[in-house]
Order: structure tokens, then C-alpha cells, then sequence
């Protein structure tokens, strides 16, 4: 895999142009993810075996390199010059509804370019986070296979 990873970027970072490299940070993002928060209603912890009813839930991005990609991408939009391409992310993004989720929060993130993102075959994993009271819980999907032609 680690093979894989280094065809990977060498390939793709000799596709963009040196300018934009050189000016930009390229965040590798290993394992994308569509990550949701199910939060229970005040004062409320899971309890297994019960049924519970959200008292609000969210959708966002997930995976640690992407949550660095986008709060790179907040911190580099404060400067005066500003480009799509600041930060470039560098990942296999899933297919589906979650990878087209995914896809489109990053696209809307100013100074993020997915020009080094590739789009692989294998749906994209979802983590759950259950979040209580006192306490969270964490439900990940496991992650689809990258092929070696991807």
C-alpha cells in the first residue's frame, strides 16, 4: 500500500503545475470518511438495547486528513491574495451518495482543491458518532479496497 501511495502522489503532483506546488500544501488524507453526529436530547447517554430519537443530527466531513485540509484551507483564507488551490488535497474518495457528499462539502470549502483527489470504485466508509450527555460513542464502517489501477 505504501507502494501504491508514493505511484500515487509522484503521478498526480507531476500532473500540477510546479507553480501551484510551490505555493500550496498538500495534505494526504488516507482514509475519507462521511461522518455524522446523532446527538441525543439534553441530559440523555446511550443506553444499549434501547430505542433513541435524535434530538439533532449533522453530516460533514470526515477522516483526520481531510479535518486537516479544511481548517488548513480557514487558515490560509485570511490571507489577501486567495486562490482555490492553497491547500491540495490528496486522497481516494469513495464513490456513492457519501462520496458525492463528501465531494461536494470539500468543493465548497474556499482555498481547498480537490485537483489531487482521485475517485475510487469502493463506497465510501460513514463513521457514526452517538453523542450523549456525559459521553460519545463512535460506530466506523470499514474502508473499501483501492485497486491497484486506481
Amino acid at each position: 500500500m505504501n507502494y501504491l501511495w508514493h505511484v500515487f502522489l509522484v503521478s498526480l503532483m507531476s500532473a500540477t503545475t510546479t507553480h501551484a506546488l510551490s505555493t500550496s500544501i498538500v495534505v494526504v488524507g488516507l482514509n475519507a470518511a462521511l461522518q455524522k453526529r446523532f446527538i441525543l436530547p439534553p441530559n440523555t447517554n446511550l443506553e444499549p438495547g434501547n430505542v433513541h430519537r435524535a434530538h439533532k443530527s449533522e453530516t460533514g466531513v470526515g477522516g483526520k486528513g481531510q479535518d486537516v485540509g479544511v481548517a488548513m484551507s480557514c487558515l490560509m483564507s485570511r490571507e489577501k491574495q486567495s486562490r482555490d488551490d492553497k491547500v491540495l488535497l490528496a486522497q481516494f474518495l469513495g464513490m456513492g451518495p457519501e462520496g458525492d457528499a463528501v465531494s461536494g462539502a470539500l468543493r465548497l470549502r474556499r482555498g481547498l482543491s480537490d485537483k489531487l483527489t482521485v475517485r475510487n470504485a469502493a463506497p465510501l466508509r460513514t463513521c457514526t458518532t452517538i453523542v450523549g450527555k456525559d459521553c460519545a460513542t463512535e460506530l466506523v464502517e470499514t474502508s473499501g479496497e483501492v485497486t491497484e489501477e486506481e
